[in-house]
Formats: C-alpha cells, structure tokens, sequence
C-alpha cells in the first residue's frame, strides 16, 4: 500500500513539474514574442471628388469631331497636376467603337474647360461619355493660390469669310501677378443664344513675365452653324510644374484616389 502511494505522489509531482515547466516557458515565449498589436486604420482625407458639370461632342466636318468637358474642383485646399480621364465613342447605332485617355491639372475650386482636339473616325459618332479615373491629390497653400492672377480681357469674335478663314477670336490676358510664367494655356468656347457650344479652340502664351499683358488670337478654318452671341475665354498655368517656378508652392499632402 505504502508503495501505491508513493507511486500517486511521484506521479503527482511530476504532473506540478510539468505544469511549472510549460508556465515558465510560456512565459518566456510571450516575453520573447509578445502577440501582434491590433492594425490601426491609417487616417484618411475625405475630400469630394471631381465633377462633371457637362460635355459636348462637336461635328467639325463629315468625321472629325472636337469634345468639350467642363469640370469643377469642390475642394478648396487641394488640387491636382494629374487628373486622369477616359472618353467612350459611340456610334449611330449606340456600339462602343473607340475610346482614349488623356490628364488635366486643376486648381482647389477651379471650374475650367477641357478640350481634346481633334478627333477623327471612320464613321459616323452619336455619343460621348467622359468620366474621371483617378486624381493625384495635392494640398496647396493659400500662397500658391493668391500668387498667380491671369484676367482675361478684351475678347472679341469676328466673322471673317475670306482668305479660307471662317472667323477668328482675339483678345489679351494680363499677367497680374508678382511671377514669371514658363506656359500659360487659353481655352476659347463660342456659344449661341441657347448656351450650346458653337465651336471651340486652344492656344499658349510662353514667356509671360509678372505684370504684362500679352495678346492671342484662334482661327478657324472650318464653318460651323450658329450664330454666336457669347465667347467663353479662359487662362490658366499649372503651378505644379516645375518649369512654372511655382512648384515650391505645392503642399506636401499627395495622395491618389482611384474612380
């Protein structure tokens, strides 16, 4: 009997050895490798995406056309030096036949035109859609936005029916500004009396030193129906190139949002 119970109470120490044994490595494993901290989502900026305010697809003649967008920034801090967009063609009988791709920058709260131009196909094309698909976001300081002024003035259209030229847009753009700017783009839309695009066009001014005015002229060579009763004229300059001078200016919040 006494040697039954000796037996239970070698078993049973060795069960307490055991026991102590793992505790301790378990212990040491945990100190060793402690487990995995929970992810903490990295915070995000909310901003409001790009919008369409409208587009228009323009017969220039027979199968060339020119595509006007205009597009809208909601956002007051941030803009973007590379704004990434898709056009879809279609054609009278509503199939798919052609798409492209092309960018654009904008400024925090800018409204402006884009124009891709020109466009050619071997049919005939009854649609087109446009949509953004993605943004480079930048945040830019209030310098950068209240640095750079470029008025548009002084725009006249005019019907010229000679010398193989249909009509010309003319006009100056002042650089009322402290900075000297590498390229600046004009963007010209002719409307009629019911606010639809006419015809549209597209020039640069390069060199534009601070406090200057410059002058620039579009023609068309093509006649287009309509009588025009407005011309929309445009200058902007992408500040986030650094050719501008501008590009000091740029924030240091980037980030890219896919559509």
């Amino acid at each position: 009997m006494e040697e039954g119970q000796r037996k239970r109470k070698q078993a049973l120490i060795a069960v307490i050895f055991f026991l102590i044994v793992g505790g301790l490595g378990f212990l040491v494993y945990r100190g060793i490798r402690p487990p995995s901290p929970t992810p903490t989502p990295n915070p995000t900026i909310n901003l409001a995406p790009i919008q369409v305010v409208d587009r228009w697809l323009l017969n220039v003649e027979n199968n060339d056309y020119d595509f006007l967008a205009k597009v809208t920034n909601p956002n007051t801090d941030y803009g973007s030096p590379d704004v990434e967009y898709e056009i879809s063609f279609f054609n009278t009988s509503g199939t798919k036949i052609s798409q492209k791709t092309g960018s654009f920058y904008i400024l925090p709260g800018q409204t402006k035109y884009i124009i891709d131009s020109p466009l050619k196909f071997q049919e005939r094309i009854s649609r087109a859609d446009f949509s953004i698909k993605s943004v480079d976001w930048q945040k830019l300081s209030s310098l950068a936005m209240t640095g750079v002024s470029l008025v548009v003035r002084n725009s006249s259209y005019n019907s010229i029916l000679q010398s193989g030229i249909f009509a010309k847009v003319g006009g100056d753009v002042l650089n009322n500004s402290d900075f000297d700017l590498n390229k600046v783009n004009v963007s010209v839309v002719l409307f009629d009396l019911e606010n639809n695009p006419l015809a549209i066009g597209r020039t640069e001014i390069n060199t534009f030193l601070a406090k200057t005015s410059r002058g620039f002229e579009i023609t068309w060579f093509v006649p287009f129906v309509g009588d025009v009763v407005r011309v929309d004229a445009e200058a902007n300059t992408d500040i986030f190139e650094n050719s501008n001078f501008l590009r000091q200016y740029g924030g240091q919040e980037r980030f890219k949002q896919m559509y």
